[in-house]
């Protein structure tokens, strides 16, 4: 150590000093008004055109002080028609969206058949066993239609017209309860008679 305790010491005292704020001590409450912020945003917001009012002069009406009739509690009041409070070009969206839904309507209504699934509870050569079952699916589910397929020389009924597969599980449950050999099998269902099962 060549500059000894006075040198350090010297050296300690210049850099603490150097380190020393240039500002004034203050006390610790600040003055800064933090509430007082404002800022103009005028420019950036939008403005909408206003439909010009009729121009009509206050000098030409009379100028007679308006009273109104005594109310009762008993008296109906009018209910005024409403007037649609949307801009023009709103109300004018609106038109070409509701002829647009229209058209989608009208495709889906001509829209016949769809995929879906139907309970086939037979296949075989005899037309008496196929004839007996068709009359049991109906006594059991009327609701059910049955589509009897012949290709020689099979037999095949099938029932139901179920869009979901959830539902025609709930009808295979019940029949394969009457019929063993039932299988529930993907199929183009009628949409219209699918609609009616519950």
């Amino acid at each position: 150590m060549h500059f000894g305790y006075g040198g350090l010491l010297v050296l300690l005292v210049v850099g603490l000093g150097g380190c020393a704020g240039s500002r004034p001590a203050v006390s610790g409450r600040s003055t800064v008004d933090y509430n007082g912020y404002n800022e103009d945003l005028s420019s950036v917001r939008p403005t909408y055109k206003t439909p010009a009012a009729p121009n009509t002069s206050t000098a030409s009406r009379p100028a007679t002080p308006t009273t109104s009739a005594p109310t009762t509690a008993t008296a109906p009041r009018r209910a005024e028609p409403r007037k649609p409070s949307g801009p023009a070009e709103a109300m004018h969206v609106n038109r070409r969206l509701d002829a647009v839904m229209d058209t989608i309507a009208n495709q889906n209504r001509s829209i016949r058949y769809a995929p879906g699934f139907r309970v086939q509870v037979y296949v075989g050569t005899q037309r008496q066993e196929v004839e007996s079952i068709k009359l049991l699916i109906y006594q059991n589910f009327p609701e059910l239609s049955a589509y009897l397929s012949y290709n020689q020389p099979t037999y095949k009924l099938k029932v139901g017209d179920f869009m979901r597969r959830m539902d025609a599980e709930r009808y295979y449950a019940s029949i394969r309860q009457l019929l063993a050999s039932a299988q529930l099998q993907p199929d183009k269902v009628d949409v219209r008679r699918s609609l009616l099962i519950k």
